[in-house]
């Protein structure tokens, strides 16, 4: 009999920080140690991409880590690699993340405009190049090319012409597709969107959407981490079941679990709303697993280029976005408020 379990994606950006400036005030652009792995002189254990693999692996479920590419030019080859080759080696996938304003980091440094990060901010042919070039530094870093298969634009910042350029990069799933964003970086439409995996106007090439929910101020919100209460996250999962959609995508970053106290003193502390929220998912999954499975975009990537066309058309054709309730979102208002009582109260 075919698994009819609902397919949940746990997906995690992973990248450094680039200059950015705001007014009189600039961040400085922050590497591979800060940024991904969280390793800080007061802390004893990093709090990066090695506590979201520990939190998965405790329960037994791999992640989906989009690998930014274009900041070794700025931050090194080598923490490229570390990072590939730590999560390739502990049996987790790595898919292809890219912001081409990172491949100068420190641009206001240099006295240099700030070029587009989103993606498509460019024409098709130079997306295509872009991913080409990602993908590359990727496989230099130790991931198998054949691997690698999936993708998604930094601030989601794609159109549907990336569609065609991952086309011609050989790229066979999008992870962009995100109504939270629409108003934002993502310029995607398209009338045949689902609210799961789809097929896009460019035949062989899927979108796996973002997964939301309509708050009660009618707006969308996307299952992140760091923007959502635990309760929605299991709220919106037995809802997207109930509706029989196949897949679930959720987000987060490998910067979502500390606060960042002092990047020049290497100071930071634990973010334990955000770590609880982790530990809770992935408990929720591993405790109904006969309804949820963990998967990862590499998988699915992997299946669909090998799978015949009416092997995916299982996906409901409506967009019946679950809706979240009052409760949830004053719980929510609650929590984020806590949240940063604590982070004032870490810094003092």
């Amino acid at each position: 009999m075919a698994d009819d379990r609902t397919r949940v994606y746990i997906t995690v950006d992973v990248e450094c920080a680039e200059e950015r400036v705001e007014g009189d005030s600039k961040s400085p652009a922050m590497g591979y140690d800060l940024r991904i792995w969280g390793r800080f002189v007061n802390q004893r254990e990093p709090l990066g991409i090695e506590l979201i693999m520990r939190e998965l692996e405790a329960c037994g479920q791999r992640g989906t880590f989009f690998v930014e590419a274009i900041g070794s030019y700025s931050f090194g080859m080598e923490g490229l690699t570390s990072v590939c080759q730590a999560l390739h080696g502990r049996g987790h996938d790595v898919q292809l993340h890219v912001h081409p304003v990172q491949r100068r980091a420190d641009w206001h440094t240099r006295g240099e405009q700030r070029v587009s990060d989103d993606i498509a901010d460019y024409p098709v042919e130079e997306q295509a190049r872009l991913l080409l070039e990602g993908r590359d530094l990727l496989v230099r870093a130790g991931v198998p090319a054949a691997e690698l298969l999936g993708y998604r634009a930094g601030n989601f910042g794609a159109n549907n012409d990336t569609w065609r350029a991952m086309k011609l990069a050989g790229l066979v799933l999008s992870s962009n597709y995100n109504p939270c964003y629409f108003t934002k970086n993502c310029k995607m439409q398209y009338p045949g969107a689902r609210l799961g995996l789809f097929e896009t106007p460019e035949k062989g090439v899927y979108e796996l959407p973002v997964s939301n929910f309509i708050e009660p101020t009618k707006r969308f919100r996307h299952l992140q981490i760091t923007a959502v209460t635990l309760k929605e996250i299991k709220h919106c999962l037995l809802r997207y079941r109930a509706l029989g959609v196949r897949e679930v995508t959720l987000v987060t970053h490998s910067f979502e679990f500390y606060f960042l106290d002092s990047a020049a003193a290497r100071r930071g502390y634990p973010n334990r709303l955000n770590m609880e929220r982790l530990r809770g998912l992935c408990r929720f999954l591993q405790e109904n697993s006969k309804d949820f499975e963990v998967d990862t975009v590499g998988g699915l990537a992997r299946r669909l280029a090998d799978a015949a066309p009416e092997e995916r058309d299982s996906a409901p054709p409506s967009l019946e976005f679950p809706q979240s309730s009052a409760i949830h979102h004053a719980r929510r208002v609650v929590e984020q408020a806590y949240k940063r009582v604590a982070q004032r109260l870490n810094f003092r």
